[in-house]
């Protein structure tokens, strides 16, 4: 967390209106969502690459990287499946003799054996939800490389959020990437111990990992509403200096943003990938 607030602090967009930059995410996530065509996704998604790259390079923490392979690795397994279940028209086959299997949608039984099949409109489906999911994923990649913690409780306070929801998402948000970097640092010492050497190790060291995290998360809690306390926490995060405010510059901004992408979704909407 501190890699990431830190990286967030030295951002050159740290110094844009963490409103403005708020409602363009949303607007870019509206936008990609909704689109029935994956052009409108892969807009946002270079949109995406082009701001997190001005905000810091494409340089990410360790704990970040590794969020981000984990969502690729969830995302294409989930791909697959809605690729190989959905109904429709076939345009790829591979028979697999001598695996005998019930027929299924996406999975049929062949003459010989497994029968496993695409369609058209899942292999479509399929690409508009890769597109929709690594667009949305970067853009939010982009607003926390820039937005420090003090300002994003800002931005949801500016929007009428009630404080104790506004601290209810900062301290979720702070705490679970903290918690993602003790489960790093206990995954690397038991990775120096070669606890993850050989199949049945590894099992057993990741059980361990899970029981340990729980029980360090629950002592963590009760420290950090210690300390909370002890700094007088009143439900706010003040900003060492105020953020810049909203203007109406960015309202129309995200505005004609959204209005671009829901016009470019309809034009464009007869398109399909096959």
């Amino acid at each position: 967390m501190f890699a990431i607030d830190e990286m967030a602090y030295k951002s050159p967009l740290r110094s844009w209106p963490p409103v403005g930059k708020l409602m363009l995410v949303l607007a870019l996530l509206l936008g990609s969502l909704l689109s029935p065509t994956p052009i409108v996704p892969l807009i946002v998604l270079v949109i995406g690459i082009a701001l997190l790259n001005r905000s810091c390079g494409l340089r990410l923490p360790n704990i970040m990287a590794l969020a981000c392979m984990e969502t690729v690795l969830m995302l294409f397994i989930s791909v697959t499946i809605i690729t190989l279940m959905m109904p429709g028209e076939i345009i790829w086959r591979a028979d697999m003799a001598g695996i005998p299997l019930a027929g299924a949608a996406g999975i049929q039984p062949a003459s010989d054996g497994l029968s496993l099949h695409v369609t058209r409109e899942g292999f479509n489906l399929a690409v508009l939800l890769t597109a929709r999911a690594m667009a949305g994923f970067v853009i939010l990649l982009f607003f926390a490389s820039s937005t420090p913690i003090p300002h994003l409780f800002y931005a949801m306070r500016q929007l009428g959020l009630p404080n104790y929801l506004a601290e209810l998402v900062v301290l979720v948000y702070r705490y679970s990437f903290m918690l993602l970097e003790q489960m790093q640092q206990m995954a690397t010492a038991a990775d120096c111990r070669l606890g993850f050497r050989g199949l049945g190790r590894s099992l057993q060291t990741a059980g361990r990992l899970v029981a340990g995290l729980f029980g360090r998360s629950m002592d963590f809690a009760e420290r950090a509403q210690d300390a909370l306390l002890c700094r007088n926490f009143r439900g706010e995060f003040m900003p060492f200096r105020q953020p810049a405010g909203l203007t109406a510059r960015w309202i129309a901004a995200s505005a004609l943003m959204l209005a671009f992408l829901v016009l470019a979704g309809q034009m464009y909407s007869h398109l399909l990938v096959i």
